[in-house]
């Protein structure tokens, strides 16, 4: 009834790897471990198991991981079925207009004194950018500690 048997056999030969994360790579790998829970829930799920990295084990699914350090020579031939990139930091955040796919997630570290790659982000946003609510737009609060805006521009 979903037609998932319409390219049933197309998806078992190419699992869909639509979402790719840039950063440091042995800390994302570090961030995948930990474990994700709601309320009362103790005892979660790893992260992992939602973002799965491809290794040997990735029969339905994965998720690429690239390292930041030399990621601009890997930026031309990105796989042209991503929907999804995640940029974790500023050597990440720096490649953000040379990404073209339909949602772009950067993450800051306010902790690091170098303002550099979120005044790209908000250059982008106001030179072509549409803000977004993140309440009323996309249904999500940030939580506490979190500061987030959204934004679109024309691909």
């Amino acid at each position: 009834m979903t037609g998932v048997d319409r390219d049933w056999e197309r998806r078992l030969v190419a699992p869909a790897a639509d979402v790719a994360i840039v950063g440091t790579k042995s800390w994302i790998l570090d961030d995948l471990e930990g474990v994700l829970a709601r309320g009362d829930d103790a005892d979660g799920d790893a992260i992992e198991t939602l973002l799965l990295p491809k290794t040997d084990k990735s029969a339905t699914w994965f998720t690429r991981i690239y390292s930041s350090a030399g990621f601009g020579e890997q930026l031309a031939s990105l796989p042209e079925d991503l929907n999804l990139v995640i940029l974790d930091g500023q050597a990440a955040i720096r490649y953000l207009n040379g990404i073209l796919v339909p949602v772009v997630v950067c993450i800051f570290d306010r902790s690091v004194a170098d303002e550099t790659a979120a005044e790209q982000v908000v250059q982008l946003r106001n030179s072509r950018g549409a803000p977004l609510s993140l309440a009323s737009d996309l249904g999500w609060a940030a939580p506490t500690g979190v500061e987030a805006f959204a934004f679109t521009v024309a691909l």
